[in-house]
């Protein structure tokens, strides 16, 4: 019998059937899915060596922090990225482009994409958006420059590609060329809007802002086709008061799936320009399990400052968190919260907050805000009839009404369904396309569900999928959900099953989503998977084909029968202390497929594992061996950090399937079983293993490896083999402190990009060494045996970063290091080279030397007499010294060199890029006057330069000057009146110095003003001071020692007051 409720839903429903709208059934218009794509070449979305971060990641990273929806694929398509096809559709499903010309940026797949793009921005007026990165935006217009005509090249001789089809992409890269964007080159960020920025923090800033002011319209009229959104945000905004300068929380509260989270989303795209600062806090209840209090923490501070790298010290995140954000406007959204104790962590009282700032919490609990004294409270209700027929029709015929011969079934769909979004949502994307049958078994089984539990109106989309899907689906809710998906489709596939297309079908069908490649659904759809799994043996959890919880665990493994329907176990103990288990528990689980657990201790020997397993992580594997009957031939991961293992198994071992073996941290292990029965390893990880002395031969000869990682083995004293490992990309022996020789190179290793030798006891580098011509980083720091460098180094020609630092034997570099026109970076600090080689004048896109502790030798070498001219035997050229050779350099350091005055180049203006200077630690007394003329330089160091007596004019640039302890610098010129910084408002010359006597002390600045208040933070945030200057923010005074007689100018604009 219907509840009363269904009785008041059908009276409405009855009285919209009485008048169907056929007449207006019109289609929906095209779907827009993502707000930009971002059409770049892969290879350029890999991390900097130095940073850990790309120019692309950053970008990506904070389109997606301002709520922007962004298609990405970081792979090309041979490497396993997204095909063809799918990126065409993105395009046509993207409300802009942009487009990231590098001289990367030519092959065949991007010209398809910049086709396309320019056909979509001419039949549909898309914006398209081009960044030249480091690239001349001339060569790209006229397809000139080394790599675009390398590219072009072969694709004219390539017979697949017709030369009209080559005509066209010109005509497409002319068009979009000649679009206004940004030219990022050589540190010069020129943006055509009006500000100008230096650095590519500051230019991704203006991109995002851009990008957002100019999406703005087209998010509000996708957000109003949203069923029943506008009176609910309506409401809501009543609440927000936006505009107002008081501090208000508001909380969303409603059941899960009745669409809080997409409210939150929305005002947040709606609204955030409005604010100095900005962060959405997404599933707060699960990422702290997953992370953590302090990351959360950390990740709210990086993305409301637009920072990067900002560390929660012990302890102390709210602490940070108020003195950091108290100053400035900020729209926060934690969604999700579950506890008190994440508010009071995250965002304590409105004191935490400047001026006008929105803190906006989703939540299923209304107690919780109101424990957390929240006033302004918005309850989410459900649809109402109308709304739930239109979103339902949406879902299941692509239109706003259903189609008449579905009419009275839609109707019945939507009666009997409830009224929450996401229930209507899934039934209508697993009914469209289904036959009349499938939705007349569809409606009964929804009549049954009398209480209307949103969890048993979900399963009726589960019941909608056939046999093979519906194991793919609770694999995914039970042991997948936020894995890589490339990840998840490889093990499904060792089980038989067709993943991609079964992914494919569950994401038509609403249950799972993949942004970013990662599997992701929302938490009461995996209830409904988990709940499935639980419900076929609800008291036996042994019987059951899936277990994840803990207490599941502990009681099936504790029964004497057998686990033989036992097929997946993942279990994280590390929160909750240690499991202990009877070895002989999995001698019954001959079905075993995925085993993830940790902390666990074993009574008894563990003498079998099951055959089947495809994945197996034990972190803190407790035995010596694994079971000697243990053949896993269809095994993709074996993960055993930190475990007591001694060797993994005798001889050679057929394991054709398996990809990652990770033995990291394993103290017992002494040497590597033999891997000629492993041909498709990809991943060995066997970093930490500090009694390592022995690698068996057969590694070397891994066709398919792409990553050895063998940092922190100590005891490892040689690789007693040639490498010939053609797929690997990352080569690690770091602290590697008793290896002596780095082996012999042999075959074809173009694809190592990384090879990290820092620590080790190396003496020379084998001359073949050279053969690694695509190697991009390479990492030498304090190998302190290290004697010469081979000049076959200057075959790596696509070198960017050389660090030498702390090779205290080292006293020499190669002449053919001149013959790396791609290296960016060098670091030769602590060494003992005492000449510069002649051929460093032939790096023009050096962006960093680092050269602190050498000798003033080696930087009169470096830059001798201007204009002179010298002959270089071994290059067999006749080089001319000129400062503008170093057009690129960024970063200049030349502190503890004991420079003189007259060391320092008197044209300084020759370097036009420079950013950096750091001349701390010498013995001048003046600096040349061009220093005046450095453009674009931020920052100056002079820390410790006794003998330095005065400064010379600064840059406009210049954002803060460091020459604490300069005990002789006795007067500034006036020069405070002359320090405003076009980049920052304002710049300060901080000259502290150890003897009290000498400062003068300006005790306290009165901060009432908001413009002074204002003006003082946004100086404290770009230069990052020191913890303890942030203190004093939360109060009307801060506290600032300077060496001048005067104040900077700017603050002398304010009232002061001493103490």
């Amino acid at each position: 019998m219907a509840s009363s409720a269904i009785m008041e839903r059908r009276d409405s429903i009855t009285s919209l059937s009485s008048h169907p709208p056929y007449s207006i059934s019109l289609p929906l218009p095209p779907l827009r899915r993502y707000d930009v794509f971002l059409s770049h070449r892969a290879k350029d979305h890999r991390a900097n060596n130095d940073t850990g971060r790309s120019f692309i990641s950053d970008l990506h990273e904070a389109l997606t922090s301002q709520g922007i929806v962004v298609f990405i694929d970081k792979e090309d398509e041979e490497d396993g990225g997204k095909p063809l096809t799918e990126k065409m559709k993105a395009v046509d499903e993207s409300r802009s482009s942009i487009v990231v010309f590098s001289e990367n940026y030519g092959s065949w797949v991007c010209m398809k994409e910049i086709r396309k793009i320019r056909m979509c921005q001419k039949l549909r007026d898309q914006l398209v958006l081009p960044i030249f990165y480091k690239v001349d935006p001339g060569d790209v217009r006229k397809q000139e420059g080394e790599s675009l005509v390398k590219f072009f090249n072969e694709h004219e001789a390539n017979p697949n590609i017709s030369i009209e089809e080559v005509k066209k992409w010109r005509k497409s890269m002319n068009k979009v060329g000649n679009l206004s964007g940004w030219h990022l080159q050589d540190s010069q960020l020129n943006i055509t809007f009006k500000q100008f920025c230096r650095s590519e923090e500051g230019a991704i800033k203006e991109i995002v802002n851009h990008v957002f002011n100019k999406l703005r319209p087209d998010l509000f009229r996708y957000d109003d086709k949203l069923v029943g959104i506008s009176q609910r945000l309506h409401q809501i905004n009543m609440l927000l008061g936006i505009g107002l300068d008081d501090i208000r929380f508001v909380g969303i509260w409603g059941m899960g799936g009745i669409g809080k989270t997409t409210l939150a989303r929305i005002i947040y795209r709606s609204v955030s320009h409005l604010f100095d600062g900005c962060y959405f806090l997404d599933n707060v209840k699960e990422a702290l399990k997953k992370q953590g209090i302090a990351s959360l923490q950390e990740k709210l501070l990086t993305g409301a400052l637009m920072k990067r790298n900002i560390d929660i010290p012990n302890a102390d995140g709210a602490t940070l968190i108020k003195r950091r954000i108290s100053n400035i406007k900020a729209l926060i959204i934690l969604d999700d919260v579950d506890h008190l104790s994440q508010l009071q962590q995250l965002a304590g009282s409105s004191d935490w907050f400047g001026s006008g700032s929105r803190i906006i919490i989703t939540t299923r609990n209304e107690h919780l805000l109101v424990s957390h004294g929240i006033e302004k409270r918005y309850k989410v209700e459900g649809l109402n009839v109308e709304e739930a027929l239109q979103l339902f029709s949406q879902k299941a015929f692509g239109t706003n009404y259903p189609k008449k011969d579905y009419f009275d079934l839609s109707i019945q769909v939507v009666e009997y369904s409830g009224d929450l979004p996401l229930a209507i949502e899934v039934l209508g994307s697993s009914l469209r396309d289904k036959s009349r049958e499938v939705w007349e078994n569809a409606v009964e089984k929804l009549k049954e569900i009398l209480d209307k539990k949103i969890l048993e109106i979900l399963r009726v989309s589960y019941d909608l999928l056939d046999k093979s899907e519906k194991e793919i689906f609770l694999d995914l809710a039970c042991f997948f959900k936020k894995k890589v998906k490339k990840q998840a489709i490889e093990v499904l596939q060792s089980f038989g099953f067709q993943a991609i297309i079964g992914l494919e079908i569950l994401e038509e069908r609403s249950l799972i989503t993949t942004p970013h490649e990662k599997i992701q659904m929302h938490d009461l759809i995996q209830e409904m998977g988990q709940e499935v799994v639980r419900r076929m043996f609800p008291n036996n959890p042994e019987k059951r084909t899936r277990l994840w919880l803990r207490e599941d665990v502990n009681l099936a493994l504790s029964h004497d029968q057998g686990a033989e329907a036992i097929e997946g176990i993942v279990m994280d103990s590390s929160e909750e202390g240690e499991s202990h288990l009877n070895a002989k528990v999995f001698s019954t689980m001959t079905n075993l497929r995925i085993l993830k657990i940790n902390n666990v201790s074993l009574c008894g020997e563990l003498d079998y594992l099951s055959d089947q397993l495809r994945f197996l992580s034990w972190h803190g594997y407790p035995s010596k061996y694994l079971p000697p009957n243990f053949h896993p031939k269809s095994i993709l991961e074996l993960e055993l950090p930190n475990s007591f293992i001694h060797h993994l198994w005798k001889g050679s071992k057929r394991l054709d399937r398996l990809k990652t073996v990770n033995l990291s941290d394993s103290q017992f292990i002494s040497k590597t079983p033999d891997f000629s029965g492993v041909p498709n390893l990809e991943r060995l990880i066997l970093s930490g293993c500090v009694r390592l002395t022995k690698l068996h031969q057969s590694l070397g000869s891994l066709k398919h490896l792409i990553q050895l990682d063998l940092k922190n083995c100590k005891a490892l004293k040689a690789i007693p083999f040639s490498i010939s490992l053609e797929s690997l990309i990352v080569l690690s022996l770091s602290n590697c402190s008793s290896l002596k020789n780095f082996p012999n190179i042999v075959g074809n290793m173009k694809n190592l990009t990384e090879l990290h030798l820092d620590g080790t006891s190396i003496q020379e580098l084998h001359p073949s060494i050279g053969h690694l011509t695509g190697l991009v980083l390479l990492n030498l720091e304090n190998c302190t045996n290290l004697l010469e460098l081979p000049n076959t180094i200057g075959s790596l020609i696509c070198l960017k970063t050389l660090t030498l630092h702390g090779c205290s034997k080292l006293t020499r570099i190669p002449e053919s290091l001149g013959f790396i026109a791609s290296l960016e970076k060098l670091d030769v600090t602590n060494t003992c080279i005492n000449q510069a080689p002649l051929s460093l004048q032939l790096l023009t896109n050096l962006e960093i030397l680092d050269c602190r502790g050498l000798s003033r030798k080696f930087i009169h070498s470096l830059f001798p007499s201007w204009n002179s001219s010298s002959y270089s035997s071994q290059l067999g050229l006749k080089l001319t010294y000129c400062l503008s050779s170093f057009c690129s350099m960024k970063k200049l350091n030349l502190s503890d060199c004991s420079l003189k005055d007259g060391d320092i180049p008197d044209n300084l203006q020759s370097l036009p890029s420079l950013e950096i200077l750091d001349l701390s630690g010498n013995s001048f007394s003046f600096l040349p006057k061009s220093v005046e003329h450095l453009v674009n330089l931020r920052t100056l160091y002079l820390v410790n330069c006794k003998r330095l007596q005065e400064l010379p004019k600064l840059p406009l640039s210049v954002r803060s000057v460091e020459a604490r302890d300069c005990v002789s610098l006795k007067e500034y010129y006036n020069q405070e009146k002359q320090m405003p910084s076009s980049s920052t408002g304002m710049a300060v010359i901080s000259c502290p110095i150890t003897d009290e006597e000498h400062n003068f002390k300006i005790d306290r600045v009165n901060l009432s003003s908001i413009h002074l208040r204002t003006m003082v933070q946004r100086y404290i945030e770009v230069h990052t001071l020191s913890l303890s200057l942030y203190i004093f923010l939360n109060f009307e005074n801060i506290y600032f020692h300077f060496i001048a007689r005067k104040l900077p100018f700017r603050f002398r604009l304010f009232h002061l007051c001493a103490i």
